[in-house]
């Protein structure tokens, strides 16, 4: 089968004719969103039902809040976004989030690991717009709005800010490897 990119559904894949995939990798991290992993679960429902059988899929999600300099700007738009109690603010990640998701969706782990993921922007404006791009600050910018985001964003990105001007936080993230039974 013919490597497939896919911005939608896992549904938009299908076709008549089209051979069982071998490969599924979700880039979709969860352990950023309070429920994120339910989506991840139905979004990863619909694509086994494309894959054959020993397919291997990878999932990925945040690691341990203390190895992401990024969790530390997260937690700007749960404490924004405070007033609402907003189901969809900022979590930390947990150790099995995506075991659990893996094993909701009956697939049978093969391996582990971590892997640094430093998100690295030209300028502040730059990181700005690419984390409010993510959609973990809607429920902050909700409760308050874009314009107070936009600072409160810009002043937690400071400590990451090199002295040429670009912002720079080392992350972590965790994978899982799986396979489809």
């Amino acid at each position: 089968t013919a490597p497939v990119l896919l911005d939608g559904p896992p549904a938009d894949a299908a076709g008549p004719g089209t051979a069982p995939y071998t490969l599924v990798t979700v880039f979709e991290p969860i352990g950023s969103l309070a429920g994120d992993s339910e989506g991840l679960g139905e979004l990863l429902a619909g694509a086994l039902a494309l894959a054959a059988r020993g397919t291997t899929v990878v999932l990925a999600g945040w690691g341990p809040p203390e190895r992401c300099a990024t969790s530390g700007v997260l937690r700007v738009a749960t404490r924004l976004a405070d007033p609402l109690r907003s189901a969809r603010s900022w979590r930390p990640a947990r150790r099995d989030d995506l075991e659990e998701v893996a094993g909701r969706a009956g697939l049978k782990p093969d391996g582990s690991g971590r892997v640094s993921c430093p998100f690295g922007y030209a300028d502040t404006d730059s990181a700005v717009r690419g984390l409010l791009s993510t959609g973990l600050f809607d429920a902050a910018i909700a409760a308050t709005d874009a314009k107070q985001v936009d600072k409160e964003l810009t002043e937690a990105l400071h400590r990451h800010r090199r002295p040429d001007g670009t912002v720079w936080m080392p992350n972590v993230f965790r994978y899982l490897i799986a396979r489809v039974p």
